[in-house]
């Protein structure tokens, strides 16, 4: 038997000991893989890869980004918005979730689907596209407001930290005179 066929056959009847380990990979196929194509995207690095039939690429980051279109950014787009709104949905019910042991194997599959199978792209049009458009005028409103009510309050913050700044040095003068004074 192979060492993959190993891995998982372990991971099949034993699930709670590579729990660890397909937690790790989900990390790594959900966030660090991804930020990092998207960092190639945002730097517009030449791509490697080859070019297959009728000059189509196989490079599975140009075909991530939109087949290598310049300015074409949906792929990542629509990644990072179903992968946020999973993320948010999966804070309230991940300790549920945790009591099934093959958890994070499952989860381990599913971001690869949705990178490798256009399925964000799929979750994005079938669902999150229209609920969001169905709530966009409340979310931004409600958007507008946060906005305006932090920035009112970092303005604040801000006032205060300048005062704050202000006195310490008032402070530190006063401390230095006294010791050269006393010098």
């Amino acid at each position: 038997m192979s060492m993959v066929q190993q891995l998982g056959a372990l991971a099949l009847l034993n699930p709670k000991n590579t729990a660890v380990v397909a937690r790790g990979a989900c990390l790594l196929f959900g966030l660090a893989y991804p930020v990092y194509r998207t960092f190639k995207a945002l730097e517009r690095r030449p791509m490697t890869g080859g070019r297959g039939e009728e000059g189509r690429t196989t490079n599975p980051l140009e075909l991530w980004l939109g087949g290598g279109v310049e300015g074409e950014r949906s792929g990542c787009l629509t990644y990072w918005s179903v992968y946020g709104c999973i993320s948010m949905a999966e804070v309230g019910v991940e300790p549920i979730f945790q009591l099934f042991p093959w958890y994070y194997h499952c989860k381990l599959g599913f971001l690869v689907w949705l990178q490798s199978q256009k399925g964000a792209e799929r979750l994005y049009r079938d669902y999150l596209r229209p609920l969001l458009l169905k709530n966009e005028k409340s979310v931004d409103a409600a958007l507008n407001f946060l906005e305006k009510e932090v920035g009112t309050q970092v303005r604040a913050a801000e006032t205060d930290i300048g005062k704050f700044a202000h006195y310490a040095r008032d402070v530190k003068d006063a401390l230095a005179n006294f010791l050269n004074s006393r010098s």
